[in-house]
């Protein structure tokens, strides 16, 4: 151990390392103590090395970094607004576990304000494709158990229906059905509504890892996504409620290392639909594979839902 110490410390950001050894052996600590979850561990990372090239490049020493250099780079910041939150709440972790160890007297993150996250399209924050991507995949980074194959499941299939939380949770075992060579997913919407999307691939693939997992492929009347007992992680037969799987959603986000209180079960719906419309998808499509109210109440009557091609979902690439 006494020989990897200084082999870590190389690794660490010229800025950080140039702070002296203590100031070193307290960074190592932080990533290696205080963030034990590995996904965590590697976006705190990417943030803290992107902060220092940057502190780097305008000459600043540990030292010499106060709340006015912290706020200029996240001015200077253009990422998305989720990104740049995520960013700066672990420059915070990181400074505030600096102050208690007596190496920085006082955090130059802490006075800085998050920036506002977009509010012309709605107060639900979407991710960026590639920012849904890392969360889906950091959920079975580590294992690839059931709990970790339903929670990615449930996930994939608000972000590529673009569906309600709730109506995510109403699925059963046979909403998930084959018709001729394509697969589909019958929601339950609010109201008493149903619709049927075609299933993303993607959809499908973390579908099936689950049912493969679950062995409740049979069970075409059992609930879909089920509630886990403790530790085991055995299914219970119940139905997950929506509220379990928000606390489930921001577990997922946090581990990430995303600010879970930016995310939401919303903010798929959110992403699956910007990210569909980005990639040249078509805004009333958009709006009819959402199951979004129409002024026009003949709406009810409206069947498109059965002709939606499979095209116009594998337009969400993510």
């Amino acid at each position: 151990m006494a020989d990897l110490i200084p082999q870590l410390r190389q690794t660490l950001p010229a800025v950080l390392q140039d702070a002296g050894e203590d100031t070193a052996d307290r960074v190592i600590e932080f990533f290696t103590a205080e963030i034990r979850n590995p996904n965590t561990r590697e976006a705190y990372g990417r943030a803290v090395r992107r902060f220092f090239r940057w502190a780097a490049q305008r000459g600043l020493d540990l030292s010499d970094i106060e709340p006015v250099h912290v706020a200029a780079y996240v001015e200077e910041d253009n990422r998305a607004p989720a990104t740049v939150k995520q960013n700066l709440a672990a420059l915070r972790r990181l400074f505030d576990f600096l102050v208690t160890g007596q190496v920085l007297e006082a955090s130059p993150a802490e006075p800085v304000r998050s920036p506002k996250l977009n509010a012309d399209g709605g107060k639900t924050p979407a991710l960026t494709a590639e920012e849904a991507r890392e969360l889906l995949d950091s959920i079975v980074e580590e294992k690839k158990e059931l709990p970790q194959l339903r929670d990615r499941a449930i996930i994939g299939v608000m972000t590529y229906t673009f569906a309600r939380v709730s109506a995510v949770c109403r699925l059963d075992v046979g909403d998930y059905f084959r018709a001729g060579h394509r697969w589909m997913i019958r929601l339950h919407e609010k109201g008493g509504q149903r619709r049927t999307v075609p299933v993303h691939h993607k959809a499908g693939e973390y579908l099936d890892a689950y049912l493969d997992a679950a062995g409740i492929r049979e069970e075409r009347d059992a609930p879909l996504f089920q509630s886990l007992r403790g530790r085991t992680g055995e299914l219970t037969g119940k139905r997950l409620q929506a509220d379990n799987a928000l606390q489930m959603v921001k577990r997922r986000a946090s581990d990430a290392g995303f600010d879970p209180d930016q995310i939401s079960c919303h903010t798929f719906r959110a992403t699956g639909i910007t990210t569909y419309l980005e990639n040249d998808g078509d805004l009333e499509t958009a709006q009819h594979i959402a199951g979004h109210a129409s002024a026009n109440t003949t709406r009810i009557y409206d069947h498109r839902d059965q002709r939606v091609e499979q095209e116009e979902i594998e337009r969400v690439r993510i």
